[in-house]
């Protein structure tokens, strides 16, 4: 017998289109007017299908549609009144018998639990495993980190952010990958007798909900060019758990097949890498390849407190309260590459790797947790600390550049590398005594290491460093003559 999902009836959708003076068919048609006049795309919206979404038939549409009411009715996503149904104790979106007790279901979602633990515990060890699998692909000096590169994704030397032009691909197809291919089938666990969950995330929403964890949109990298004649990034669309159904599940499938449980309880791992049993892994292929995979460009930067004795400062990421990376130490700011509102209107203004760092320097540092993507757009020439921030990298006082892109090995991710050299008396007074020591995501240190090779030594050698974190480190060091005059 089929599970039924209980409909819940958009009365908030109702009365935003009633308010506008609109029929079903009037607001379809609004729709594809903006669709068409301000996003150039094409749509095909109907009475029928506003009809699904008041009376909950569909209870959650796909973003586009999601993204377009929401710029009608100039609110955020969140307020436009979708809650996806939930059946009585039992997972999300699956056909299949009510029986979560069945000890099938139970052996494989304990399983995945215990691997999803010692992801969690062994993560930069798997990524350093990982590693071993692109030898192509690995990069001087970063050996042993769990960080893969393209030879020609990294330039010869930091770039100046403002000579780097962002370009959004339009045509770009999507990506051939999905994550729900049978070749992932092993870190989708059951959920019933018949039906394994659809998706990567839809067992993470379900086993195992971090505190962040939300399906909002990001841009993905789809080239890189960093000629001289004019560097450049390309960029398509993609969701949030667009990555966690690819990257998150490449990794869960590393730990599965390489971490090793004794009948004691304790865990280790396997000291010899193999791709043999790496179904999804190989399925996936050349890690170049982003045509395959949708490759989102995280923004992590380096930040460099200046003067006369330069000192950095890290985040540890706190594993239960974020979907990836965690229990690493990791750069600060460091986040997705997304816009800043869920508002279309904030697309093309936010469209900037300059403005994603101004936003986690706000909330990872300063703890403006209304900046994090899901309130209304930023005006960043009359908000405070942006305004600041922009006179001071006008006049010389914060400079930032870019040191390339790089994965990790381990879940194909990108980290769009950059560094921020502050001057030490706008770092204080923007961060000093305003710097919060908890953040969503974790722990932040409170006090600053000094930027110097022993320094950068200690912190390889505590083998806690993400990849990201020790390529950006390794390569501010090698190029410290440019940024840190």
């Amino acid at each position: 017998m089929a599970a039924v999902f209980p409909r819940i009836r958009n009365d908030e959708l109702v009365r935003l289109r009633r308010e506008a003076g609109l029929s079903q068919q009037g607001l379809a048609d609004a729709l594809n007017d903006l669709a068409r006049t301000r996003h150039k795309c094409g749509t095909s919206y109907s009475a029928r299908a506003v009809r699904r979404w008041e009376t909950g038939e569909t209870a959650e549409p796909d973003l586009l549609s999601l993204s377009l009411l929401a710029e009608y009715f100039s609110v955020p996503i969140k307020d436009l009144g979708f809650r996806r149904a939930r059946p009585p104790q039992a997972p999300i979106g699956f056909d299949g018998e009510t029986d979560a007790r069945d000890p099938r279901v139970e052996r494989e979602q304990q399983r995945w639990l215990a691997t999803q633990h010692a992801l969690n515990a062994y993560r930069r060890e798997l990524a350093v495993l990982a590693e071993h699998l692109y030898p192509q692909y690995r990069i001087p000096g970063l050996e042993s980190t769990g960080t893969i590169a393209p030879a020609d994704w990294i330039p010869e030397a930091p770039v100046p952010l403002k000579q780097i032009m962002l370009v959004m691909d339009e045509s770009a197809p999507e990506p051939v990958i999905t994550g729900g291919e049978h070749e992932s089938a092993a870190v989708r666990p059951l959920h019933s007798a018949t039906q394994r969950h659809r998706l990567y995330h839809d067992a993470i929403q379900e086993l195992k909900p971090p505190k962040l964890f939300e399906n909002r949109l990001a841009w993905r990298v789809t080239r890189v060019d960093w000629s001289a004649s004019g560097p450049s990034l390309h960029f398509g669309y993609m969701g949030f758990f667009d990555s966690m159904d690819i990257n998150e599940a490449l990794a869960h499938e590393t730990a599965l097949h390489h971490v090793i449980h004794t009948d004691s309880g304790d865990t280790s791992i396997h000291p010899r890498p193999s791709s043999r049993r790496l179904s999804f892994r190989k399925l996936v292929g050349d890690p170049r390849d982003v045509t395959r995979r949708p490759l989102m460009g995280a923004i992590g930067t380096l930040t460099i407190r200046g003067g006369d004795s330069p000192s950095v400062v890290l985040h540890h990421r706190d594993g239960s309260r974020v979907a990836g990376g965690g229990g690493l130490t990791h750069l600060i700011p460091a986040g997705i590459f997304q816009p800043s509102s869920v508002l279309p209107s904030a697309l093309r203004a936010d469209f900037s790797l300059w403005r994603n760092i101004q936003r986690e320097y706000a909330e990872e540092l300063l703890g403006k947790v209304e900046y994090d993507g899901s309130g209304r757009p930023i005006n960043y020439a009359q908000q405070e600390p942006f305004a600041s921030m922009d006179a001071a990298q006008a006049d010389g006082r914060i400079q930032v550049w870019c040191l390339g892109l790089t994965l990790d090995a381990l879940t194909l991710c990108g980290d769009i590398l950059t560094v921020a050299v502050i001057e030490p008396e706008f770092y204080d007074a923007l961060f000093g005594a305003a710097a919060v020591r908890n953040n969503a995501e974790g722990r932040v240190p409170t006090q600053v290491l000094p930027f110097e090779g022993n320094t950068i030594r200690r912190l390889r050698e505590s083998a806690r460093l993400s990849p990201g974190a020790s390529a950006a480190l390794h390569l501010s060091w090698k190029h410290r003559e440019i940024l840190v005059k």
